[in-house]
């Protein structure tokens, strides 16, 4: 027994050393890769050295003598940080996921190829301007530098999928700017949606439940056939988002900013908080560029040089989806004797085909043909054009046609009043923008920066003819007819992705935009008091009060009220108890808004799917703006259609309604929290998980991902948490970064990203500014040198 209870214990040591060896062996594999961020490293490549000092929390600020060295240093210190974020960027761009993914993401790169955004990327590189040219080879140079003498020591992920990084090219931060584009696009789905719900329930009862439905009729003969040919797109550019992270939710984004006429300090004050895919790492990256005539801080794209939000020493911008309609849907009749041919009104003309091939990883190449009309490409089905078809599906995207944001931007950041901002505006044209401005010199104002498309006789919210003249693109508008607003008498300005212009001007833009309440909250907080100052906007951008919410409580209180009866203890007095006196206000500890909430989802539920059917419905509340803005709108609507449930005898009112969706919400409740109220607060379901793209297998969720936390607020609040109506009440889009530029104090911008400067787990700066952005608080972002050199906690000399 005694020789047993010795081997058992030789084992057992054993076990625990080997146990202890892989430990090592694996923790000394996942920071191997950290980078060098204090002393010299010699990089081949800069014609003088470059320093790089890190803040407290690791963000970089360069200071360099040109701007060639500026944005190549740029390039190598990002890599340093986010290299494998990077790269899958400029994958996904060029759908070529399933090089690294396999078999599984092989759906995913058909429909980013079929998007084709790094075709696109192609293009621009041929038509850059010399600044942005000089700026991508300088920042592709710097990453090329790291990745060149890592290439032993990469970010861990590289590892865990077994391959390594090819070089960077200037197209791929052009393809994943496109791709970003794309991401800030919803017509492409709203669009195809609305042609099938026209086709299910028909033009009137669809003009009730679509926003700004289009007073003419449908234009396309109904072809049930034709269009089920589309769910194929729908289906996989869903599936692609939330492959990002994005989910169903709408792309949003806050920003305000203030004269000096209502600042405690005499001059402008902005704010901005654009919302976006809450993931491990954030969509930004922290930076501060000095070198040449650029002295710009704020956040980059992990990838693209430069800043997309910020400030120089002189003005401060802020950027908000402009939910322009950019893109439109056409049907191509094809030619009966030629599959290859389409009609145009006057000829039969060839289709243009091309031919891809995506590399799957363990497996065999998959073949991909996509074929164009003079309308874009075909997008009725992933696939080619099937034998016996006479009618096809084209898209035509403002993205599609070569532009060069970059240059647009390079101006940017060297504006320094509102006529060079401008100027600088001009040549941007996608993803379309509100972009806000303060400066130094006391003015403010706002721009719609963006291609909008003009089109023939038509609006873009319907699919046209292809082979008519209605519905053709003839131009874009002018940029001087863009909405703009300079030094407005008000003496603010806000955009939170509502309606920009009243029906009197003069072009379509959109019929997607928000709901109202973000909006209507910021003008009602800018509105109360007549001075600001920084702390108050801090406040704003963590408001949770949902003016939706309070206009509507009363309503939904009034129909219960009707059928109460005098049982204090029934189902429906309880819940009615709850919220009656709800000051909409959404807190994680209160139970009201767990309530109100499950009551949308209930609502829109009990309203709009019996007549949809499943499918339909599915569709229909996938983008969330248009379900938020439809329930509103039916709440404060007496009779409607739609009301009605068609699948019983009886004919239900609103208060049918109402009374059935509050009692199913405390159903959903007691599904997902369990039977105890105390467990229904909000933030208890409410919750954010901010996943990393291989945290979807265990264990790498525990130890890649950040959180679950709780989150008050919603899509209604400013301080946004937007959930899916799919899949209640997860949150997994919201205020990316938090901004505000006071205009009396440049050099000391407050700001905070969502995880942190780095996207190496084993970092100390993985997520060191989660707890600050979860608790509403800011860093920092200084721009005086001597001030950042007394700060730093690292220095870093790249030298030539």
């Amino acid at each position: 027994m005694a020789r047993r209870r010795g081997v058992v214990s030789k084992v057992l040591i054993f076990v625990f050393f080997v146990s202890i060896a892989i430990i090592f062996l694996g923790y000394r594999l996942i920071t191997s890769s950290l980078p060098q961020t204090s002393g010299i490293i010699e990089v081949a490549g800069l014609s003088v050295g470059v320093d790089v000092y890190r803040d407290s929390f690791g963000v970089p600020h360069i200071f360099a003598q040109n701007e060639r060295d500026l944005f190549f240093a740029a390039g190598y210190v990002t890599a340093q940080d986010r290299l494998w974020q990077m790269d899958f960027n400029r994958r996904a761009a060029a759908g070529r996921l399933s090089e690294i993914f396999g078999e599984a993401t092989i759906e995913h790169d058909k429909f980013l190829r079929l998007w084709g955004f790094r075709r696109i990327a192609d293009e621009i590189a041929r038509i850059l301007s010399p600044e942005s040219r000089a700026a991508l080879t300088a920042y592709a140079a710097g990453v090329n530098a790291f990745i060149e003498t890592h290439q032993g020591r990469l970010p861990i992920e590289f590892s865990l999928l077994g391959y390594k990084p090819e070089a960077w090219q200037i197209e791929d931060s052009i393809a994943f700017t496109r791709l970003m584009a794309w991401k800030l696009s919803f017509s492409w789905y709203v669009d195809l949606m609305l042609q099938e719900l026209v086709e299910k329930v028909g033009v009137h009862k669809a003009r009730e439940v679509f926003p700004d439905f289009p007073k003419e009729a449908p234009l396309i003969v109904q072809d049930r056939d034709l269009w089920s040919q589309t769910r194929g797109l729908l289906d996989a550019g869903m599936q692609v988002r939330e492959f990002f992270g994005i989910g169903s939710g709408s792309v949003g984004s806050n920003s305000w900013v203030v004269s000096g006429e209502k600042t405690d300090c005499g001059k402008p004050i902005l704010a901005n908080d654009p919302h976006l895919e809450l993931r491990a790492p954030s969509v930004w990256y922290e930076i501060h560029l000095s070198g040449g005539d650029i002295d710009v801080a704020g956040v980059s794209l992990p990838g693209v040089p430069g800043v997309v939000i910020g400030h120089n020493r002189d003005i401060a911008w802020g950027l908000t989806n402009g939910m322009v309609d950019d893109v439109d849907f056409y049907v191509e009749r094809i030619n009966p004797d030629s599959l290859n041919q389409y009609w145009d009104g006057r000829d039969w003309l060839d289709f243009e085909v091309i031919e891809e091939e995506i590399r799957v990883k363990d497996q065999a190449r998959v073949k991909l043909q996509i074929k164009f009309s003079r309308n874009g490409q075909i997008v009725s089905d992933l696939h080619p054009v099937s034998r016996g078809r006479n009618k096809v599906v084209a898209m035509r995207w403002v993205g599609s046609t070569p532009s060069d944001e970059l240059a647009a931007y390079m101006n940017l950041l060297k504006a320094g009043n509102w006529d060079e901002f401008t100027a600088a505006l001009r040549g941007f044209k996608v993803p379309a923008q509100n972009f806000l401005f303060a400066s130094k010199s006391g003015d403010i104002g706002y721009y719609l920066g963006g291609s909008i498309p003009i089109r023939r006789n038509a609006t873009g919210i319907l699919p046209h003819q292809g082979w008519l003249s209605a519905g053709q693109w003839t131009g874009e508008v002018p940029f001087e007819e863009r909405p703009h607003v300079f030094n407005p008498a008000s003496g603010y300005i806000a955009t939170a992705n509502n309606k920009i212009v009243n029906d009197r001007y003069p072009y379509y833009i959109s019929n997607l935009w928000e709901p109202s309440g973000r909006i209507a909250r910021i003008h009602e907080m800018l509105s109360a008091q007549a001075v600001f100052a920084v702390d108050d906007f801090k406040r704003m951008q963590l408001d949770i009060e949902s003016v939706v919410a309070k206009s509507l409580l009363p309503i939904i209180l009034q129909h219960v009220e009707a059928k109460l009866d005098s049982n204090e203890k029934s189902e429906l007095g309880m819940l009615y108890r709850l919220i009656k006196d709800w000051d909409g206000v959404e807190t994680p500890d209160r139970i009201e808004p767990a309530i109100f909430h499950a009551f949308l989802i209930k609502f829109a539920e009990n309203t709009l799917r019996d007549e949809m059917g499943d499918k339909l419905y599915q569709h229909y509340i996938r983008t969330n703006n248009v379900p938020f803005r439809v329930v509103t709108a039916l709440l404060r609507k007496e009779h409607s259609v739609w009301f009605d449930d068609i699948s019983t005898e009886k004919v239900e009112s609103k208060t049918d309604i109402v009374v059935e969706s509050l009692l199913d919400a405390g159903r959903l409740l007691r599904q997902m929290a369990g039977e105890s109220i105390a467990d229904w607060r909000w933030g208890e379901i409410h919750q954010l998980t901010m996943a990393h793209p291989l945290g979807v297998q265990k264990p790498l969720d525990f130890f890649l991902n950040i959180g679950p936390m709780q989150r008050g607020g919603s899509t209604m609040t400013i301080n946004s948490a937007e959930y899916r109506f799919r899949a209640p009440f997860t949150s997994d889009v919201g205020p990316s970064t938090r901004q505000i530029v006071d205009l009396c104090d440049t050099a000391h911008a407050w700001s905070v990203i969502t995880t942190g400067a780095s996207g190496q787990r084993m970092s100390k700066h993985y997520k060191d500014q989660t707890p600050l952005w979860v608790a509403g608080d800011y860093h920092p972002m200084m721009m005086e040198r001597a001030e950042i050199i007394k700060d730093a906690s690292e220095h870093l000399v790249l030298s030539p």
